[in-house]
């Protein structure tokens, strides 16, 4: 929250196949959330349930891959501080490691996402082949920032 500086995780339940999904709001978020939009002092009566119908009224049932990927790369400071990004130190690519034991994480490939300026199509294609392949990308820190590979490289070596 932009306006306390506050960040708050909130959990959602929902179900993919019937497309629904809920927040559950304690009353701290909901404090949170009231502070937040300036509304705890100012004499008017606020109803919170309209609010969030008229919020949820409002998300788009449909975001396109490449604004999703503008709204990581634009957040890129606030992502970093959620916990959803490993190692989150290490932001310069520099290859492609094989996985002996389990598969890729998420939250390794997705700093593809943030830290490349590669197009999210070539980023999907390296992302299926990775998978494909059982292997994972390797970061490094800014400190060796010589080390870098081009994306293009890393899938012309799996194709």
């Amino acid at each position: 929250m932009r306006n306390t500086n506050v960040l708050r995780k909130l959990k959602m339940y929902g179900n993919h196949t019937k497309g629904t999904f809920d927040v559950y709001i304690s009353e701290e978020i909901k404090a949170a959330l009231t502070n937040e939009l300036c509304l705890s002092h100012t004499g008017n009566i606020f109803d919170f349930n309209r609010f969030l119908n008229q919020l949820n009224s409002n998300i788009p049932l449909e975001i396109t891959q490449e604004t999703k990927i503008n709204n990581l790369r634009n957040n890129r400071n606030i992502i970093e501080t959620l916990g959803v990004i490993d190692e989150v130190e290490k932001t310069i690519l520099i290859g492609q490691r094989h996985l002996s034991i389990g598969h890729p994480q998420d939250k390794t490939l997705r700093k593809l996402y943030l830290y490349t300026n590669a197009d999210p199509k070539d980023i999907d294609e390296l992302i299926k082949l990775l998978k494909k392949f059982n292997r994972t990308v390797a970061w490094t820190s800014e400190a060796n920032k010589e080390n870098a590979v081009d994306i293009h490289k890393l899938i012309s070596s799996l194709s």
